[in-house]
């Protein structure tokens, strides 16, 4: 480009040429033609804008190649319906912020001085491509074309979270500007499509820059209540905008009772579980010191939803209370759950029992992932209001976790051949250990046992990992070396017996064992000294290991071998 630029300057009028030709295709609906013209335009100003912009003394001309791009991305009609084309253009808008961001200062500083507006032009143009057509039009919409749209609607995002580099603060407060003025213009009521698209353009942005420090954020979070909802598309924006900001809520804490009725309004509605709950989630991880006074009317609202992702969020919600209240508040949440369970327990298996207790199972597992008061936050401001509950005697979580543990035994009686029940087993317990970690103590030898018992019945990959956890947490501790080298000892010689039975169908459960070897081996390598290990026959299994196809399998059968010479 450098050597024919030339030869480039005199591609630019032929091209702009075309400019009368394309609006008339676009008029005639001839998407054929406006496609066609507009790839030339874009692979002229995309692969050569660099060498373009350096002849400053050309800049007009470059500029109305750059307005005809912009016509491509703004053209009428909704995409993928009307228009395909404007889909091309979103990579020239990144490579020409990038050509000019690379220059010196002083050249960078004029250059911005022509491009700024261009570029406020085009986010305005992206958000009205990103609107959404009428309800009735939408409707007739097929489901390949609503996904298609989704995914350019995240385009657009992208390319606004972008272009947020060259414009900065003054494009939030642009948008902000925009939607007090719809939203306080009584005179000439909106329509929902431009409310959502404007929402849709601050949540891009504040999903990934940190807007913490914007002076538009109070107004922005005092203008949502005053929205009119009455659309689902609308509320899922709200929802997520709202998501978007739950970092800035953590640092001004007054302002949650501006939006969090709303979300726990909308999680009574089906339509909106995804947007609802992956917003209460973000609310609680980010706000949880600052919610025990909503904390029982969120619980209560909960309940009526049986949503995986939704357990997640109580369970950071619980973690910051006192401790009293975290016992109060987790049985009442988690009592229904354990009644079905008994009775599912006592029922004859069946195929429905069966999804039941792995959906219940499920929820506890969501729940126990995140639930946990056994540490301090130290990142956290101190404050009366925001300090961890101080714990005394044992954790509660751990003592609920007890009540569960002895259920899921009852109800292992009846379905421990189920490899499907076993899996969802496993995951409460992997996750609570992780979670509680040192506090988990108290249940490591009945889970050690139990854990034995469903190797020993079905071997699976899930137990493995299991048990590849307990040995890195509590091996090294001698009250808890005995049930934990056992359990260690029944593993090998389960799966010793795999490899002879032929190991091929199960590259997961050899997966897991490699993996649970290596992590033996570094935290614990007494447990290859014990007189009924056959040390020779698990090198063996290694060796086999790498034969494995699957790269997983022989990454984890590597990384055993490693751990064999490390501690020499």
């Amino acid at each position: 480009a450098c050597r024919y630029v030339n030869t480039l300057l005199k591609l630019i009028p032929p091209v702009l040429g075309l400019q009368e030709q394309l609006r008339q295709a676009v008029q005639s609906g001839d998407m054929e033609t406006s496609h066609g013209i507009c790839r030339i335009a874009v692979a002229l100003g995309e692969n050569h804008s660099r060498a373009l912009l350096d002849q400053v003394e050309h800049w007009q001309s470059f500029l109305a190649l750059v307005n005809m791009i912009m016509f491509c991305t703004g053209i009428p009609g909704h995409y993928p319906v009307n228009e395909t084309t404007s889909s091309l253009t979103l990579t020239f808008w990144y490579t020409l912020q990038d050509d000019i961001l690379s220059f010196e200062p002083d050249k960078q500083a004029v250059y911005q001085q022509v491009y700024r507006p261009v570029y406020f032009q085009l986010v305005d143009v992206l958000l009205h491509k990103a609107q959404f057509p009428s309800d009735e039009e939408y409707g007739f919409w097929s489901s390949d074309e609503k996904e298609q749209f989704r995914i350019y609607r995240v385009d657009i995002s992208d390319t606004l979270m972008y272009v947020y580099e060259m414009l900065g603060a003054e494009l939030l407060s642009s948008l902000y500007d925009k939607l007090g003025r719809l939203l306080t213009n009584t005179e000439q009521p909106s329509s929902w499509q431009h409310t959502e698209a404007l929402l849709y353009g601050f949540q891009s942005i504040a999903e990934t820059i940190d807007v913490n420090y914007s002076d538009v954020v109070p107004g922005l979070i005092g203008l949502i209540p005053r929205i009119s909802i009455s659309n689902v598309q609308l509320a899922d924006t709200v929802m997520f905008t709202i998501g978007a900001l739950s970092e800035w809520l953590a640092d001004h804490p007054v302002m949650i009772n501006n939006v969090l009725p709303l979300v726990l309004q909308a999680l009574g509605n089906p339509e909106l579980s995804i947007s609802s709950v992956s917003t209460l989630k973000k609310i609680c991880r980010e706000c949880k010191y600052d919610l025990p006074p909503y904390a029982a009317n969120i619980v209560a609202v909960s309940q009526t939803s049986q949503c995986m992702w939704l357990m997640q969020a109580l369970g950071f919600l619980l973690s910051a209370l006192q401790v009293e209240e975290i016992l109060k508040n987790l049985h009442s949440l988690i009592t229904p759950y354990i009644q079905q369970l008994e009775k599912l327990a006592d029922e004859t298996p069946n195929p429905s029992n069966k999804l039941a207790i792995i959906h219940i199972l499920g929820l506890l597992s969501n729940l126990f992932t995140t639930l946990d008061i056994s540490h301090h936050d130290d990142d956290h401001e101190s404050t009366e209001v925001k300090k961890m509950p101080v714990q005394q005697g044992p954790n509660p979580v751990v003592v609920v976790l007890q009540q569960v543990f002895q259920l899921i035994q009852k109800v292992l009686s009846k379905w421990l051949n189920d490899a499907q029940v076993v899996e969802s087993v496993c995951a409460i317990f992997e996750k609570s250990v992780k979670t509680l970690l040192d506090d988990f103590a108290p249940m490591v030898p009945q889970l050690c046992e139990m854990l034995g018992q469903m190797y020993s019945t079905i071997p699976q990959a899930s137990a493995i990992d299991l048990t590849r956890q307990l040995v890195h947490i509590f091996a090294h501790e001698p009250a808890h070396f005995p049930p934990i080298k056992a359990l260690f000892l029944l593993v090998t010689s389960v799966t010793l017996t795999l490899f002879q039975q032929g190991p091929r169908d199960h590259p997961d459960i050899v997966d897991s064992f490699m993996q649970l070897l290596a992590q033996a081996l570094k935290r614990k390598p007494d447990l290859f000294l014990c007189s009924n290990l056959d040390v020779k026959a698990v090198f063996q299994c290694g060796v086999l290991s790498l034969k494995f196809p699957e790269a997983p399998t022989v990454k984890a059968s590597c990384g055993f071998f490693v751990s064999t010479v490390a501690p020499c």
